[in-house]
């Protein structure tokens, strides 16, 4: 950017000036390591949200950890500490002017960097718990009903499931539902503890032979087994349609427009495709068009 603005036309110069203007101000680069910093911790856990292998139960368990390091964070001044002696050794690195402007109301740069600090951790924190609901909350109590965990609940510490979705489970009344509570917990005492599920998907498998003796239990997990986490699926799922079904495809039917979805998402299943046998079937298919006699 620099050689762009002493070796440049003169509108382009003029531009690249502003730009480089506003990429050394001091409200920039101050926000630029805040984000930095704080978007350092969260980017593994986004990365998990957007695997599709998370659960709800590992997910709520790790954004717990998180926001509480966001709150230490927020008061330990040896972290405002190094941020600022970063954002001094990248200043004298690239040659930029930290100075505080007389309209600002900070007396120090480093009064400024901790306010935005906070600010920034606060918002972080409030997206947070907008995101993961008191719906999604209630829901992570599921995990107390767990063979590896249900020996050693208390009927309190899942009255919240029970009454949440207590109107979507097969019996609606309480006291049968906390009796089925009671004997999924005793069939579990006698099992041993390494034989015992730790996950939703092991823990439904568990229940085929025996879920009709409890099938507001059963109820519970399924609803919990397909619990959205994140929209990451569904985004890729919109942003595979925009791809698959342009102009020239507009008239393309429902089936084929299925079929060429999942290939285009799954790309394993089209690296293990046959495409001699595919050719094949389509030869021996009969011929759709239409002769006149």
């Amino acid at each position: 950017m620099e050689y762009m603005v002493e070796n440049a036309d003169s509108e382009t110069c003029a531009n690249s000036r502003t730009y480089l203007k506003s990429v050394k101000d001091l409200d920039f680069v101050v926000c630029l390591f805040v984000v930095s910093r704080v978007f350092a911790i969260l980017k593994p856990y986004i990365e998990m949200l957007q695997s599709k292998t998370c659960d709800s139960i590992q997910c709520y368990d790790n954004i717990q950890e998180v926001a509480l390091h966001l709150v230490n964070l927020k008061y330990n001044d040896n972290k405002i500490d190094e941020l600022a002696n970063d954002l001094k050794i990248f200043s004298d690195d690239n040659d930029i002017t930290l100075e505080i402007p007389r309209t600002n109301k900070f007396k120090t740069v480093i009064d400024y960097l901790k306010c935005i600090y906070e600010k920034f951790i606060d918002t972080t924190l409030l997206q947070l718990e907008k995101r993961f609901s008191r719906h999604q909350q209630i829901a992570v109590n599921i995990i107390n009903l767990l063979p590896s965990t249900v020996v050693d609940t208390k009927s309190s510490d899942v009255i919240d499931v029970f009454t949440f979705y207590l109107s979507d489970l097969p019996s609606n009344n309480y006291d049968v539902v906390i009796g089925q509570f009671e004997m999924w917990q005793q069939k579990w005492k006698k099992i041993p503890e390494r034989e015992r599920p730790t996950n939703i998907v092991n823990t439904l498998k568990a229940l085929v032979s025996v879920k009709a003796f409890h099938p507001n239990l059963n109820c519970l997990f399924e609803i919990f087994a397909v619990l959205p986490v994140r929209v990451a699926t569904a985004e890729r799922s919109f942003s595979a349609m925009k791809r698959i079904k342009t102009t020239l495809r507009n008239s393309i039917n429902d089936k084929h427009l299925s079929d060429l979805a999942m290939i285009h998402i799954h790309r394993d299943i089209s690296t293990n495709l046959n495409v001699e046998n595919i050719i094949n079937m389509f030869c021996k298919i009969k011929r759709r068009i239409k002769f006149t006699d």
